[in-house]
């Protein structure tokens, strides 16, 4: 890896508007973004997290099958029927970019917790986090535009929705890389704090990672033809071709302020019982986010 090549991965948590950070970050010079390698791989291919419910295996066939169907339009992406977390590592983010001062990578924490010694060496972390009842609500959303019956039932199975929905699992990664030194001070970003003030944070997230910030970060454009210049499994690129689930963030040309968080009352009860279980994991973070604060220049 070239000295002077900055490497960061963001460890997100779904429906975090962290693929229109992605977006953001694409807007930098002589970038290299590769989209949720671990992501994929934990959803398909041999190294796979099978669900243990007959239901949502057959929800995962449906997904992946008809994804397959579509014809593909983009050729940087890799086979995630072969694809194994050892092939995530070493071949796509302890791969040699030359040519490119930053490689941003973007992923879910829940993917690599239970591989923990599938870490890649040299890159800084950083974390995006959400307040659950926006999380669950939108994630259901997100679930029903591929299920035969639209009315799936959001439950902590362990794959679908994570045994610590997916917050204590972004906790757990969080202390581990500060216990082991692979990153003695990751960060972490509220995504309401981003939407509120993109400029301070941005700022702060590109000081700490040694980013040159550019005020390009601030808008791009809309369309989903940035992903061309990005390394992401096929499955994935085809899956939103087909269900959408990235399309507000193509759609996006910057950070839009922040919604109110919903109420209990608005809630169904599936949602309301994830966000229960995920407060917790979610207000230690909050509590040692980064504040939107002025950077000596």
């Amino acid at each position: 890896m070239a000295d002077n090549q900055v490497r960061v991965i963001l460890w997100s948590i779904p429906r975090t508007v962290s693929t229109a950070f992605v977006k953001c970050m694409s807007n930098l010079a002589d970038v290299q973004v590769i989209n949720e390698p671990y992501l994929s791989t934990y959803v398909v291919g041999p190294d796979m997290k099978h669900p243990s419910r007959e239901d949502l295996q057959e929800i995962l066939k449906i997904f992946v099958n008809k994804s397959k169907e579509v014809k593909l339009k983009y050729d940087g992406g890799w086979d995630t029927d072969n694809a194994t977390y050892k092939f995530v590592k070493e071949s796509l983010l302890e791969a040699e970019y030359p040519g490119k001062k930053v490689v941003f990578v973007k992923d879910m924490s829940y993917a690599v917790t239970w591989k923990l010694h599938m870490l890649p060496q040299g890159y800084r972390h950083a974390f995006l986090i959400r307040h659950p009842a926006k999380v669950f609500s939108s994630w259901k959303k997100m679930y029903n535009t591929f299920t035969p019956d639209n009315e799936v039932i959001i439950e902590n199975d362990g794959v679908f929705i994570p045994k610590k929905y997916a917050f204590g699992e972004s906790l757990q990664l969080y202390e581990h890389l500060i216990k082991t030194g692979i990153d003695p001070d990751p960060f972490i970003i509220d995504t309401d704090d981003l939407l509120e003030n993109p400029e301070l944070i941005l700022k702060q997230f590109c000081e700490r990672t040694r980013i040159q910030y550019t005020d390009k970060l601030l808008k791009w454009n809309a369309g989903d033809g940035i992903i061309q210049e990005w390394k992401a499994s096929n499955v994935f690129v085809q899956g939103n071709e087909l269900f959408g689930f990235y399309k507000n963030a193509f759609d996006s040309q910057h950070f839009y302020k922040p919604t109110p968080v919903p109420g209990r009352s608005e809630l169904p009860d599936d949602v309301n019982a994830c966000v229960d279980g995920a407060l917790p994991y979610y207000e230690k973070m909050y509590t040692l986010r980064l504040r939107a604060e002025k950077i000596n220049e």
